[in-house]
């Protein structure tokens, strides 16, 4: 006699219950959802149809369990006060790095950690007991290689413009791109272009902004601290609005740096292009919805989310990855003629 409760539940279907179905080997279901091995586009295809018939679920687990891999990646982000996916640009980098892992057969999880490198270690070592297949740090040069190499478990550094010894990244040409920029504003006539970003003259797109003033022969502007954030753009496009010898253009950072800058100069009527021509970094969807549009350098983020991924993975490549950025001309930066800017003087 059956009491109606759980004895009574059906029974979950099997990869035998499968491979019955669909006329195979319970291997070659195997192959199929796994990747193990090839399989014919048509045993595939009639094996996923008695997959969604049966509703068969593998057991994720035991499959770790006896690969040795949760066919799984992680991307560390900075645990901050300003949360890294309030950046668009970093909200569609992880993007592409989910897609990217996804053609590859990968879950992708996003985890916020502390970079202190016991923090990191002990993060590291949890991932590696979830059979975590790899980790995507986004750490901008921050982690410490020897607290998390011994713990044996592969991965890959993002946004970082430079080479460390032993550790495989991916990042852009900031400071290439930050001259683009810069010398896009000297060649259509601005003789004072600002700078609104962070104030390190060791930091790349500072040094761009500086070397492409140098090669055009004009004195540097002024520098304002306006960091990565919509609010350190606002508070420097203030400070530049209030000015009475304003520069005629102005090289901001970061995106959302530049969005905070236009909010001040609207609300100051300091008229952009027209008193002052903006052009900015990242090339994030934001860029293309301010107001006049936003001229912008762009990070080939789907490019360099398939690099970083594929490096993880064992792909072939070398230690740093640097990929270029690219001018997007939109209506912040003023009118052009059809020939395109000048050239510096020699």
């Amino acid at each position: 006699m059956t009491n109606g409760t759980s004895d009574e539940r059906p029974r979950k279907p099997t990869r035998r219950d499968v491979a019955r179905l669909a006329g195979v080997s319970d291997a070659l279901v195997s192959y199929a959802l796994n990747g193990g091995a090839p399989v014919a586009p048509g045993t595939r295809r009639r094996i996923l149809a008695a997959v969604a018939e049966l509703g068969y679920r593998p057991n994720q687990a035991a499959r770790a369990l006896r690969s040795g891999s949760a066919r799984t990646l992680v991307l560390a982000v900075p645990d901050r006060e300003d949360p890294v996916f309030a950046n668009p640009f970093f909200a569609e980098y992880a993007a592409a790095i989910e897609s990217a892992a996804w053609e590859r057969g990968y879950a992708l999880y996003t985890t916020a950690t502390s970079f202190e490198p016991d923090r990191l270690r002990a993060r590291f070592e949890e991932f590696a007991a979830r059979m975590v297949d790899g980790v995507l740090v986004l750490s901008s040069g921050a982690a410490d290689p020897g607290a998390i190499d011994p713990v044996g478990l592969p991965w890959v550094e993002l946004n970082v413009s430079s080479a460390r010894a032993g550790v495989a990244s991916v990042g852009t040409d900031l400071q290439a791109g930050a001259e683009q920029a810069t010398a896009h504003l000297l060649g259509h006539g601005a003789r004072q272009v600002a700078f609104v970003g962070e104030p390190n003259a060791r930091e790349p797109r500072h040094r761009g902004w500086r070397a492409a003033c140098e090669r055009w022969g004009v004195p540097p502007g002024r520098v304002y601290d306006g960091g990565y954030t919509r609010e350190g753009g606002y508070v420097s496009g203030l400070q530049i609005a209030d000015e009475g010898d304003r520069p005629d253009a102005v090289f901001a950072a970061s995106d959302r740096t530049a969005v905070g800058v236009l909010r001040a100069f609207h609300e100051c009527g300091v008229r952009v292009p027209d008193d002052v021509a903006v052009v900015a970094f990242d090339g994030s969807w934001e860029a293309e919805y301010t107001w006049p549009p936003l001229t912008t350098v762009r990070q080939p983020v789907v490019p360099m989310a398939a690099a970083a991924v594929g490096r993880l993975l064992g792909e072939p490549e070398t230690e740093h990855r640097e990929f270029p950025a690219e001018l997007v001309v939109r209506a912040s930066c003023g009118a052009h003629d059809a020939h395109g800017p000048a050239t510096p003087a020699q």
